[in-house]
Protein backbone atom coordinates (compact mmCIF):
# COMPACT_ATOMS: atom_id res chain seq x y z
CA UNK A 1 0.00 0.00 0.00
CA UNK A 2 2.73 2.63 0.90
CA UNK A 3 4.42 1.42 -2.73
CA UNK A 4 1.21 2.51 -4.07
CA UNK A 5 1.26 5.62 -2.80
CA UNK A 6 4.61 6.34 -3.27
CA UNK A 7 4.04 5.99 -7.08
CA UNK A 8 1.04 7.67 -7.77
CA UNK A 9 2.51 10.91 -5.28
CA UNK A 10 5.88 10.42 -8.15
CA UNK A 11 3.25 10.00 -10.58
CA UNK A 12 1.35 13.33 -9.84
CA UNK A 13 4.57 15.09 -9.74
CA UNK A 14 5.85 14.18 -12.66
CA UNK A 15 2.27 15.46 -14.73
CA UNK A 16 2.73 18.62 -12.46
CA UNK A 17 6.05 19.61 -13.33
CA UNK A 18 5.10 18.57 -17.44
CA UNK A 19 2.06 20.97 -17.05
CA UNK A 20 4.17 23.63 -15.55
CA UNK A 21 6.42 23.57 -18.40
CA UNK A 22 4.29 23.46 -20.97
CA UNK A 23 2.69 26.42 -19.38
CA UNK A 24 6.00 28.52 -20.07
CA UNK A 25 6.39 27.09 -23.85
CA UNK A 26 4.72 30.62 -24.37
CA UNK A 27 2.74 33.44 -25.03
CA UNK A 28 -0.93 32.63 -25.90
CA UNK A 29 -2.02 32.77 -29.32
CA UNK A 30 -5.35 33.55 -30.44
CA UNK A 31 -6.71 30.98 -32.93
CA UNK A 32 -7.08 33.30 -35.48
CA UNK A 33 -4.56 36.10 -37.35
CA UNK A 34 -5.05 38.41 -39.32
CA UNK A 35 -3.66 39.27 -42.99
CA UNK A 36 -4.83 41.57 -45.26
CA UNK A 37 -7.58 43.08 -43.72
CA UNK A 38 -9.52 39.20 -43.29
CA UNK A 39 -9.95 37.56 -39.90
CA UNK A 40 -7.86 33.74 -40.54
CA UNK A 41 -8.90 30.79 -38.38
CA UNK A 42 -5.52 29.33 -37.63
CA UNK A 43 -4.02 27.19 -34.44
CA UNK A 44 -0.84 28.29 -33.56
CA UNK A 45 1.28 26.48 -31.52
CA UNK A 46 4.63 28.35 -30.04
CA UNK A 47 7.58 25.92 -31.56
CA UNK A 48 11.17 25.99 -32.93
CA UNK A 49 11.80 25.09 -36.41
CA UNK A 50 14.87 24.29 -38.11
CA UNK A 51 16.33 27.14 -39.76
CA UNK A 52 15.66 25.51 -43.53
CA UNK A 53 13.90 27.41 -45.64
CA UNK A 54 11.61 30.67 -45.97
CA UNK A 55 9.43 31.69 -43.05
CA UNK A 56 5.97 34.23 -43.25
CA UNK A 57 6.33 36.88 -41.04
CA UNK A 58 3.90 37.05 -38.17
CA UNK A 59 3.47 40.21 -35.61
CA UNK A 60 2.27 39.30 -31.90
CA UNK A 61 1.29 42.07 -29.80
CA UNK A 62 0.71 40.85 -26.23
CA UNK A 63 -0.17 44.31 -24.75
CA UNK A 64 -2.63 44.73 -26.65
CA UNK A 65 -5.77 42.89 -25.04
CA UNK A 66 -7.87 40.93 -27.96
CA UNK A 67 -5.21 41.78 -30.90
CA UNK A 68 -5.11 38.40 -33.15
CA UNK A 69 -1.71 37.94 -34.76
CA UNK A 70 -0.73 39.98 -37.95
CA UNK A 71 0.58 38.06 -40.85
CA UNK A 72 2.80 38.85 -43.74
CA UNK A 73 1.13 36.61 -46.30
CA UNK A 74 -1.66 34.36 -46.64
CA UNK A 75 -2.84 30.87 -47.84
CA UNK A 76 -3.09 32.24 -51.80
CA UNK A 77 -0.04 34.78 -52.09
CA UNK A 78 2.63 33.67 -53.98
CA UNK A 79 5.16 34.06 -51.53
CA UNK A 80 3.00 32.11 -48.65
CA UNK A 81 5.46 29.91 -46.66
CA UNK A 82 2.56 27.29 -45.57
CA UNK A 83 2.82 28.52 -41.82
CA UNK A 84 5.89 28.55 -41.22
CA UNK A 85 6.00 31.42 -38.98
CA UNK A 86 8.90 33.54 -37.84
CA UNK A 87 7.19 35.51 -34.86
CA UNK A 88 8.48 39.27 -33.73
CA UNK A 89 6.94 40.81 -30.49
CA UNK A 90 5.98 44.39 -30.68
CA UNK A 91 6.02 46.30 -28.14
CA UNK A 92 3.52 49.06 -27.36
CA UNK A 93 5.27 52.58 -27.18
CA UNK A 94 2.22 54.92 -27.81
CA UNK A 95 -0.87 53.13 -27.10
CA UNK A 96 -3.15 56.35 -28.00
CA UNK A 97 -1.72 56.70 -31.47
CA UNK A 98 -3.26 53.19 -32.21
CA UNK A 99 -7.24 53.41 -32.73
CA UNK A 100 -8.69 49.67 -32.99
CA UNK A 101 -7.27 46.07 -33.91
CA UNK A 102 -4.62 45.90 -36.23
CA UNK A 103 -5.48 44.16 -39.38
CA UNK A 104 -2.84 44.14 -42.02
CA UNK A 105 1.02 43.75 -42.05
CA UNK A 106 0.63 47.64 -43.36
CA UNK A 107 -1.19 49.06 -40.54
CA UNK A 108 1.24 47.54 -38.12
CA UNK A 109 4.43 48.59 -40.17
CA UNK A 110 3.18 52.23 -40.47
CA UNK A 111 2.69 52.16 -36.63
CA UNK A 112 6.23 50.73 -36.32
CA UNK A 113 7.10 53.95 -38.72
CA UNK A 114 5.31 56.74 -36.80
CA UNK A 115 6.95 54.89 -33.19
CA UNK A 116 3.47 53.95 -31.58
CA UNK A 117 4.75 50.42 -32.02
CA UNK A 118 8.44 49.17 -31.27
CA UNK A 119 10.88 45.61 -31.54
Amino acid sequence: MKKMKNTAAAIMLVASLLIGSAATAGPPIPDALWADGMLYRTILTPAELPALGPKDGLYVIPELAGQHGIAESKPGDADYNGGRWQVYVLQVVDAGAISGEIMSWEEAESYIANGALAF
